[in-house]
């Protein structure tokens, strides 16, 4: 079981501090990762957050004095699958839970499991530079939510 939040104001600064990179790393969490994803998909939808959340990720790795490189840092392709993954769980949940719900229950259901980026990729292929560098397609299964659920 991870902490929860206790009101939406906890997300919403969550959000802040690591918009403004204010975030310590050791606050960065999965589930930390996980609710700014939803926070920005509940509010921004799948377009926009796909824009902004790869900037902002970026840009707080290296305010952590992380280098986003071939090797570290940044990861274009399990970033993509995280906002697909989190903006259809909000779509499933949106009509019964409110955000504050949401994100709670977010990381203990099968659509916060660490892992389900290798449910669609290879290690060989979401490991490799040009996952990292750029998005690509699953070479496991297609993208289909009956795999998480």
């Amino acid at each position: 079981m991870v902490n929860q939040y206790l009101n939406i104001s906890d997300i919403k600064s969550l959000v802040d501090k690591f918009v403004s990179k204010t975030l310590p790393e050791e606050e960065w969490s999965h589930f930390a990762h996980l609710t700014v994803g939803l926070w920005f998909v509940s509010n921004h939808g799948l377009e926009e957050t796909s824009v902004l959340m790869p900037t902002y990720i970026a840009e707080y790795n290296e305010s952590l004095g992380k280098e986003n490189t071939d090797f570290s840092g940044y990861h274009e392709t399990i970033t993509q699958f995280w906002i697909w993954l989190l903006d259809c769980y909000w779509n499933e949940v949106q009509k019964e839970k409110s955000l504050l719900n949401a994100a709670n229950g977010l990381a203990n259901s099968p659509y916060g499991d660490p892992s389900n980026f290798l449910k669609f990729y290879s290690r060989e292929l979401i490991f490799s530079i040009e996952a990292r560098k750029g998005f690509v397609k699953p070479d496991l299964r297609d993208l289909d939510l009956q795999l998480i659920g």
